[in-house]
């Protein structure tokens, strides 16, 4: 969750940073990952998402797809050798037995919850259709992706 976190607020913030509107930059990020990418991750496959999106995306994709690993990489690595040692569990207990914990996760979460990002994605959340998802029938168009680029 962390990890989403962050790369949603990366991306939130170069793009703030570059004149995007809040919503706008929330649309890009958030929305479009939890809305759209994860869910055709989760039907077809990340090989499928390769093979059945944009020119523009797909290379996108395949050519920062190593630059990002590369980044992520010592991260994950140390928080397994932390998991694997006892390190973070330790950390997170003392962290969890304080006796102000409530207070001070009260706080965390609230900086979370009132930010810029997450403000603009109360107010994107609100616009979404409230009626379910249309069926795809086998006639419907534009739903098979590309035989070919």
């Amino acid at each position: 969750m962390g990890a989403l976190a962050g790369v949603m607020e990366a991306q939130y913030e170069v793009l703030r940073a570059n004149g995007h509107s809040p919503s706008e930059a929330f649309n890009e990020t958030v929305e479009e990952l939890t809305q759209s990418l994860i869910r055709l991750v989760d039907e077809n496959g990340m090989d499928w998402m390769y093979a059945n999106c944009s020119a523009t995306a797909q290379r996108g994709a395949l050519d920062w797809k190593p630059r990002f690993r590369r980044a992520v990489l010592p991260v994950f690595k140390d928080l397994y050798k932390r998991v694997k040692t006892g390190a973070e569990c330790a950390r997170v207990l003392s962290a969890c037995g304080k006796p102000d914990y409530q207070k001070q996760l009260t706080k965390e979460l609230n900086v979370i919850g009132n930010s810029e990002m997450w403000m603009a994605g109360k107010a994107v959340r609100a616009l979404r259709p409230k009626e379910a998802a249309r069926a795809i029938a086998k006639g419907t168009r534009g739903v098979e992706g590309r035989a070919s680029n």
